[in-house]
């Protein structure tokens, strides 16, 4: 306790008429519910109205190294300076180049440096708008060199403002919300510091900008700080119990070297000389803020920097994201000086509309004579590469790239045709085109200005690229399927649907009949208003696809599809167009269709006519016109790539006499733990020693192989219900625990909590700070809906293939679940997921909850536990890990015969002392 007259007292205990200075009185941390003022959604290129405060909306916990606050207040600073209580926001860790002396200056130094590079930047046709330079200033603390060097760079403003919304855009912490939560905070945040100092070239904002504000530091004496002011306003001391960019507890401290001037930050002995601080009220360091607390903090601080501990993590901006400033750097329409040109002919054709924008294609013709050509197993190609800009009101309406590698025809002298396709919006545009010729090295410009007509006004202009290249017609007629308008309207919100449930349109022109259908089969065909249907889903929640026809004269003129109860990490390419058997006798649509897992985008996709690759689009819309050699027998494949390579594809045979019939080979593969009486991992057993039976038939081992380094997709599945509330801190952090000695590179990992309802409080990631953040922002509120959850958590693993686990924890009974005990039972059945189940105190005594936590891990080749406290949670989570660790992999083809809508009972046997075989009891096919 300290002592009276302590400067370190209680808010009670202030000395009677002591005030702070004005300048010692922050009132301005980020507020419980994570705002700073109003808020808005950041303007076009989010600078245009950066001085303006935001309005509505609230920003959601996690990403970038930012979260919502946890009860932080505004609150007045207690005698000299302590301010006990305060929040501490949370996670991420980065590993800084420099010192943190270094980063600091050069952070602070940026911001003032622009202005002058951007007036001497000679390469940069167009000064740097006063707008531009205070978006740069506003975001020093955040933006790379290299990032700043580029936007500085770039010769046109519309390319400022595009790059300003990728900037912010390849830093979202969460882009499945309409807010971007790291940028609203971090505009709050400057706005707040401004407020607070003046500038942000104090070393005060800039720890304020990257970490929040201090706090919940526990002092040696056992109390809460967060700020330690001295009375002369020339030194700050702040006490951080973790931030927005680490877990771990620091000190800070600021120094004012001249009245006046910015603090700077406090790094070492030689600062403290009088001389380096004239003209403020004392020359005695050593007496302000009590001995004790400065010295020891003094310590603190040099013992961090020293050991490069985690000030040097906290003052370096956070690494910028892979790759998206190549990215947005490739979609650029610059020719490099002095490169050859080549000319061209290009025409434009609206076929259709596609809802309310209108289909535009393209139509490149490069002369033959001038492309260059390359031998490839006796065989000759061309190769382009096209990037496009589309400019509207001086603002980048969209970029886009295509890749383009031909068979070169028999003569040189055939013009080599080009079509894209794009969605426009009726009105005037510019369109710039690079066409590079990357097998002649030269290259093509285009930069016209074009009215994209509305619908009516395209009927009379869609003769002209079909009398250049009349091949077209057929892919034409089939974009103009976009004039008659048939949508299916998506459900109100993403829960998962069974039972009758009813689907409508929005239908727009003349049709004799509407057909409906589910998973391929037509149910339902109406021929009056409204197209309605209701759909028998089933009493399960697996994923069904909805297709919607309308005819005319026989003929499909307008359909729609949509997914219902997809799971959140499938991942698949599936042609709408064109359709298998059909002929086509010089061109098609290729339409595809891909679903995503969440939070990842689309790379790449590419296109095949048989063997050869024919197009590469790198952005949607995923349509693209194709040259046909005639009406032979062949086939068109889709290749839908993932950034990190990951790869899916789908194949439809055109101009085929009879119908082509898939065969799926169906392989089964078992992850199975194999444990001694005591629960110890049985390592490298031979594969002579297991036995595999389906359905009572022994089955043939076709891979066998120990795992003890194979990467895992696992999901924490924790209670959040009202019940946690005691115990949820404890829980946070066993959780974290365990994500920190678990996770590897290869790892991913999701936390998803639950109480009325599940969410996914982090998506699959490999990123433990954004694990963290999910972890820390967790609340303990509502009652418990296990099923419903449990349902919700397992379809979220839909289309992830290897090793699954989920954690699942509880304390409490099922108490409003709409789906029942037998529906999760199924699901868990279905998912091929393993399940561990982890009771808590009520779900340990009641022996319902036991049941059903033992017969869910029992059915899925996991385990249960039951433990009286979250102290207990460590040792079973280091059991979790050691058994993910420590696992064989059994992959056989199923010789059964039975339907696929039965469940067939897998048993595996091992031919070991004690040995006791965990795995799935079975699959659904």
């Amino acid at each position: 306790m300290a002592a009276p007259g302590d400067p370190f007292q209680l808010a009670d205990g202030r000395p009677p008429g002591v005030q702070l200075p004005a300048a010692h009185r922050l009132d301005v941390p980020v507020p419980a519910d994570g705002r700073s003022g109003r808020r808005r959604r950041p303007g076009p290129g989010g600078v245009a109205d950066a001085g303006r405060r935001p309005r509505g909306g609230s920003p959601r916990a996690g990403g970038a190294g930012f979260r919502r606050a946890t009860g932080a207040q505004a609150q007045p600073l207690g005698p000299l300076g302590i301010c006990l209580g305060t929040d501490s926001l949370q996670n991420r860790t980065t590993s800084p180049q420099m010192t943190a002396r270094t980063r600091i200056a050069s952070v602070l130094a940026a911001s003032l440096l622009v202005a002058a590079a951007a007036a001497q930047d000679t390469a940069s046709p167009r000064p740097l708008d006063s707008r531009f330079i205070r978006w740069l200033e506003r975001v020093g603390p955040l933006i790379s060199d290299e990032e700043r060097e580029f936007f500085v760079n770039l010769p046109e403003d519309y390319r400022r403002e595009a790059f300003i919304q990728a900037f912010w855009k390849a830093r979202d912490p969460d882009p499945r919300t309409p807010l971007n939560e790291l940028q609203v905070l971090w505009e709050d945040r400057v706005d707040a510091a401004l407020t607070q100092w003046g500038t942000l070239e104090d070393a005060r904002a800039l720890f304020y900008l990257l970490n929040g504000p201090p706090g919940r530091f526990i002092l040696p004496d056992g109390r809460t700080a967060a700020y330690c002011l001295s009375r002369t306003s020339e030194l700050e001391i702040w006490f951080y119990g973790g931030s927005d960019r680490t877990s771990r507890h620091f000190v800070v401290i600021f120094l004012a070297t001249s009245r006046g001037k910015p603090y700077v930050f406090w790094h070492e002995s030689p600062v403290r000389r009088p001389t380096s601080r004239r003209g403020l009220p004392t020359t005695n360091i050593t007496v302000l803020c009590a001995d004790e607390w400065f010295g020891w903090s003094a310590q603190a601080v040099q013992r961090d920097l020293a050991s490069n501990g985690v000030i040097e993590e906290v003052s370096a901006a956070p690494e910028p994201p892979d790759e998206w400033l190549a990215t947005f750097a490739a979609f650029n329409t610059d020719v490099p000086e002095g490169a050859p040109r080549f000319d061209i002919d290009i025409e434009w054709d609206y076929p259709g509309r596609n809802q309310t924008r209108t289909v535009t294609h393209g139509l490149v013709m490069v002369p033959g004579p001038s492309a260059g050509r390359r031998t490839f197993q006796e065989r000759e190609y061309h190769s382009f590469h096209m990037t496009g800009e589309v400019i509207r009101d001086d603002h980048l309406f969209e970029t886009f790239r295509y890749r383009f590698e031909l068979p070169a025809s028999g003569s040189a002298e055939d013009s080599i045709p080009l079509v894209f396709t794009r969605y426009l919006r009726p009105g005037e545009v510019q369109i710039r085109l690079k066409i590079e010729d990357v097998f002649g090295q030269q290259f093509a410009v285009v930069n016209e200005m074009i009215d994209v007509p509305n619908l009516e006004e395209a009927q009379s202009l869609r003769k002209s690229i079909l009398e250049t290249f009349p091949a077209l017609a057929e892919a034409n007629q089939a974009a103009a399927r976009g004039e008659r308008l048939l949508r299916l309207v998506p459900p109100r919100d993403e829960r998962l649907r069974v039972g009758m449930v009813r689907f409508s349109t929005h239908a727009i022109g003349d049709f004799d009949a509407v057909a409906f259908s589910l998973d391929g089969r037509e149910i339902l065909r109406k021929r009056r208003p409204p197209f309605g249907v209701e759909l028998n889903l089933g009493s399960h929640p697996t994923e069904h696809r909805i297709r919607v026809e309308g005819l005319k004269d026989g003929k499909v003129v307008a359909s729609d599809e949509m997914s219902v109860n997809r799971g959140g990490q499938r991942f698949r390419a599936r042609f709408i167009e064109p359709r298998s058997g059909e002929q086509y006798l010089q061109s098609t649509r290729a339409s595809v269709e891909i679903a995503v897992p969440d939070g990842e985008e689309i790379e790449r996709l590419e296109l095949f006519l048989g063997e050869e690759r024919i197009a590469t689009l790198y952005q949607p819309p995923w349509v693209q016109p194709v040259v046909l050699d005639g009406p032979d027998l062949t086939y068109l494949r889709a290749a839908a790539f993932l950034a990190d390579g990951s790869s899916t594809e789908d194949v439809v045979f055109i101009n085929s006499p009879n119908p082509v019939e898939r065969i799926d080979v169906q392989y089964v593969e078992l992850f199975a733990s194999v444990v001694d009486a005591r629960g110890r991992p049985i390592p490298e057993l031979e594969q002579d020693r297991f036995r595999i039976t389906e359905d009572g038939v022994q089955q043939t081992v076709r891979r066998f192989e120990w795992v003890d380094d194979t990467p895992f997709h696992a999901g924490l599945l924790l209670d959040v219900s009202a019940s946690m509330r005691d115990s949820i801190g404890q829980v946070r952090a066993a959780a974290q625990r365990f994500v920190d000695s678990t996770l590897e590179p290869r790892d991913r990992m999701a936390v998803l909590a639950f109480a009325n309802r599940a969410r996914v409080e982090s998506r699959f990631t490999k990123d433990r700070g954004q694990l963290a953040r999910a972890l820390a922002g967790l609340k303990a509120t509502g009652t418990t809906s296990l099923y419903d959850s449990l349902v919700f958590a397992l379809s979220y693993f839909d289309g992830i293939s290897g090793q699954k686990a989920l954690l699942l924890l509880s304390d409490g009974k099922d108490e409003n679940s709409s789906f029942t005990f037998e529906s999760a039972l199924e699901t868990a059945q279905r998912s091929g997921v393993t399940i561990y189940a982890i009771g808590l105190r009520e779900a340990a005594a009641d022996r319902t909850t036991r049941r059903v936590l033992e017969r869910i891990a029992e059915e899925t080749g996991g385990q249960a536990f039951f433990i009286d406290g979250v102290s207990q949670l460590d040792a079973i989570y280091a059991r979790i890990e050691r058994e993910l660790r420590n696992r064989y992999l059994l992959t056989y083809q199923s010789t059964s015969t039975r339907p696929d809508s039965e469940f067939r009972v897998v048993r595996v046997d091992v031919d070991a002392r004690d040995a006791e075989v965990r795995t799935m009891s079975g699959y659904y096919p």
